[in-house]
């Protein structure tokens, strides 16, 4: 059924038209007010002509004639019964645009709350962050018993009604709703990723929902709860290699680190086998008496089973043993946390206005970044000599997205040697990348090893620098065609593709220039963000290219600034880098 919802609606346009107080929807609801504007439609307070009652009316992001596809999903939502779920009401088209109408519930959002806590410097107690988490755990696990996943589970996704009750009114009892069900699958999956990676809502969304072709299942929303269990606890969502709750609010026990790494494992076979799992480890752990020193080491082995019990384990095995790479992986883990929380990153409104004019460039903001392998980097992809990583620092600056010559799906220009390059960036008003420039932009934001991760994989960027040019002076694989292989900071193919040049002259051997990235027969350790080689700059071969960067205070190239020659010859005429869309704020 959702295939052929899809089929529906994929020629629609997101930009619809928009709603407004006083608007009447299918002679049945006056809007009252618009709540707000997300990536699956507009959300509005309505009443209900006939009755007068308060009803809540989001009109979603399609166009479509076809009504019955939405009436069967609406069907199936509302046939799941649980209380942390509101009650569907009705579903329509107003004009060619599918809405849907659910009970009025008093109350706000959680990331509402969230935010007032913040702005009040108060923590959400272990109690309180377990009872939101447990709810919204609850009405995810009676959406999945009625084959149904919801994909999208985040702050503004759920309703927190607080209320006073006991002698005095000294507690605190909060009614959960979990809103949004059936949404994900009553949109195209495209623009509606698109829409959720654009304003950042992805921290959310579990590793395999960031692929179109990705439906994801029940285990995508158990990663979604432990980012949410982990922004409770902390006031942050984890990003790249994050520090426990524990490491970071002493109040904490090492228990609830251990249900935070189980839910928010990359692999979703590693994860709690159904969101009851995760449930029952909360309500175990945290709310039967006070956790031990022990952790989990009796409550979750006894909620989970089978492959999952094994794998926790494992888990409190590694972290009751003292083993001296654990060591370094948790000196690793501090130093990169660290630098995350050294470098916030810039908002929205600002990355827009600091890409305007450079579409096929990535912009990184000043700031600091680790340099080198990390500690725990093993032997194998790691050599000995290699430096460990340090902070480095770095200026504002701009880096081309893609490989020269900066087109998608076209190959990247190999044949060129360092001088070539150089000539090539300055024609059109930049310069080469230095080598801390390019290895930034690579870990991105959380300082990965790969730009995909910590782990190596082939498939994330396929590709092998090692291939021979081709007779155009141009390597054989296409640039910019892997949305597995891109960087936090929003740069292709830093981890599988061609070798690149930089502007850094290596240290030992001085009239060398450093070579950054690309697979060049040693694919694992060869595409790590650190690894760097010395080239003769007169070196021009098929496993060679280049990418520029520019100062961020230098304007963009001047209209009609052209490449001055072909990568393999400079000197004849080459194409003009093509612009390539603006890529969401990190």
């Amino acid at each position: 059924m959702v295939g052929s919802l899809h089929s529906t609606v994929q020629e629609s346009s997101v930009a619809v038209s928009q709603l407004h107080q006083g608007d009447v929807i299918a002679k049945k609801y006056e809007i009252d007010s618009v709540l707000g504007q997300g990536p699956a439609g507009q959300s509005c307070v309505a009443r209900a002509m006939s009755t007068g009652k308060k009803v809540v009316l989001k009109a979603l992001n399609v166009e479509t004639s076809d009504l019955a596809p939405f009436q069967a999903m609406y069907d199936r939502v509302r046939a799941v019964q649980c209380d942390a779920l509101p009650v569907l009401l009705d579903v329509g088209l107003h004009g060619n645009r599918p809405f849907v109408v659910q009970e009025y519930s008093e109350g706000e959002s959680l990331r509402r709350l969230m935010d007032e806590y913040a702005g009040a410097r108060k923590a959400f107690t272990l109690q309180e962050a377990a009872q939101i988490v447990v709810k919204v755990l609850e009405a995810a696990d009676a959406a999945h018993a009625a084959g149904l996943v919801h994909r999208h589970i985040k702050p503004t996704n759920i309703l927190i009604q607080s209320r006073s009750v006991g002698p005095g009114q000294g507690k605190m009892v909060r009614t959960i709703k979990l809103t949004g069900l059936g949404l994900a699958d009553m949109l195209p999956s495209v623009p509606m990723l698109e829409s959720v990676m654009e304003r950042g809502d992805n921290r959310y969304m579990a590793p395999e929902l960031t692929s179109p072709t990705s439906g994801g299942g029940p285990q995508a929303d158990v990663y979604s709860c432990g980012v949410l269990l982990y922004e409770l606890l902390t006031g942050q969502t984890p990003r790249g290699t994050y520090l426990s709750p524990s490491q970071i609010r002493e109040d904490l026990p090492p228990g609830v680190d251990d249900i935070v790494d189980l839910a928010l494992a990359s692999n979703a076979d590693d994860r709690f086998p159904t969101a009851r799992d995760m449930m029952n480890a909360i309500q175990r752990s945290f709310q039967e008496d006070a956790p031990t020193q022990t952790g989990l080491s009796h409550r979750v082995i006894a909620a989970v089973a089978g492959a999952t019990l094994l794998l926790v384990l494992v888990i409190i095995g590694a972290l009751m043993t003292n083993d001296p790479l654990a060591e370094k992986k948790r000196s690793d883990e501090t130093v990169r946390a660290q630098i995350v929380k050294s470098n916030p990153l810039p908002d929205e409104a600002t990355m827009r206005a600091k890409l305007e004019g450079h579409a096929d460039m990535a912009y990184i903001p000043k700031g600091t970044f680790l340099r080198g392998r990390l500690s725990a980097e093993s032997n194998k992809v790691a050599d000995a000599t290699e430096p460990v990583a340090a902070v480095g620092k770095t200026a504002a600056y701009y880096i081309d997205r893609l490989e020269w010559d900066n087109k998608k799906g076209s190959n990247p220009s190999v044949n060129v040697s360092f001088a070539q390059a150089e000539q090539l960036c300055q024609s059109v008003g930049k310069r080469l990348c230095t080598a801390d420039e390019w290895e930034r932009a690579c870990k991105g934001p959380e300082a990965r090893i790969y730009t995909y991760g910590d782990t190596y994989n082939a498939e994330k960027c396929g590709g092998d620098s090692s291939t021979d040019a081709n007779k155009d002076g141009k390597s054989d694989r296409a640039t910019g065609t892997q949305d597995t292989c891109v960087s936090g900071w929003g740069a292709y193919d830093m981890s599988g593709g061609v070798r690149e040049w930089t502007g850094t002259f290596d240290s030992s051997q001085k009239s060398f220039r450093v070579v950054k990235g690309g697979k060049t027969g040693e694919p694992e350790r060869g595409s790590r963000c650190s690894f760097a080689e010395a080239r003769n700059p007169g070196l021009s071969d098929g496993t060679i290219g280049f990418r520029c960067c520019q100062d961020a205070e230098v304007a963009a190239a001047p209209e009609g600034a052209t490449p001055a020659g072909d990568p393999a010859a400079a000197g004849s005429a080459a194409p003009t880098p093509a612009a390539a869309p603006a890529p969401a704020a990190p």
